[in-house]
């Protein structure tokens, strides 16, 4: 089961994160005042991935060259706390989904037909996962787990904005009326999903078999299977330490062929 430090977070803030998930459409195309754009590269954002800090070794007091080397790190943004380093975690984390996940092999296991809807839902659940972990680093307003999560939200229609437009560039309304759709659908998966972590696998299946299988999978084994993949990998995430998650994140997804029921 997730930690409770995850379960005990969700539901606190969970109306106004609604909210903004309402406004999701306005995070494809434009701005919105809950969520500010990130505007890093992908090579800026692994530039910065390498910046490291400097610790005090046995306890031995910072020279001023020290302390002035930090200040002007944090007004730079290399400090591991300001605002900017999340947003440059929210990149690299929401490129372990993108770049990482073996979109094929959950395609194959789960008799998925290679389409963008299929590839959006692979995406959106290993997302919520890492939303679910940001909340355990602050859920309240102006917290990093919350400015975090907005962020990796905010990064995820951008790409799925430029991928449905890359697809549907003979007809820009009915790219958009699908970012619409998806939109719609994404913020009802997070609360099904969220409820099905908090519960019993039953929950969880019926959640999972509702979203993810659109309710078209009559073979229990494969729902199973999920069920076991998304505990296993919430408990990876959970393990994970402050530092591996929001200053520089190594996230490790499990094997999904591995997984067997």
């Amino acid at each position: 089961m997730l930690h409770l430090r995850h379960l005990t977070r969700i539901y606190r803030s969970k109306n106004s994160f609604i909210e903004i998930l309402r406004k999701s459409n306005n995070l494809v195309i434009t701005t919105t005042a809950s969520v500010r754009p990130c505007r890093l590269s992908t090579q800026n954002a692994q530039e910065y991935s390498t910046t490291t800090r400097t610790d005090v070794v046995n306890n031995q007091p910072e020279s001023s060259d020290d302390n002035i080397l930090k200040r002007v790190l944090k007004r730079v943004g290399f400090s591991p706390n300001t605002k900017t380093r999340l947003r440059v975690s929210s990149h690299l984390l929401y490129e372990s989904v993108a770049d990482k996940i073996n979109y094929l092999n959950f395609f194959k296991a789960f008799d998925m037909p290679n389409t963008f809807n299929s590839w959006f839902l692979v995406t959106e659940l290993h997302v919520w996962m890492l939303l679910v972990r940001a909340m355990a680093e602050g859920s309240e307003s102006g917290e990093d787990g919350r400015f975090l999560r907005n962020c990796i939200v905010e990064v995820m229609w951008g790409d799925v904005n430029a991928r449905a437009k890359k697809l549907g560039t003979h007809n820009p309304s009915k790219t958009r009326e699908q970012i619409e759709i998806l939109s719609e659908q994404f913020q009802a998966a997070l609360i099904a999903y969220d409820e099905g972590i908090m519960s019993d696998d039953r929950v969880l299946a019926g959640a999972l078999w509702r979203r993810f299988f659109a309710m078209n999978c009559d073979d229990i084994i494969k729902i199973e299977r999920l069920v076991k993949y998304v505990r296993e990998q919430t408990v990876l995430l959970d393990q994970l330490q402050r530092e591996d998650f929001l200053q520089k994140p190594k996230i490790a997804w499990a094997d999904l062929e591995k997984i067997t029921v």
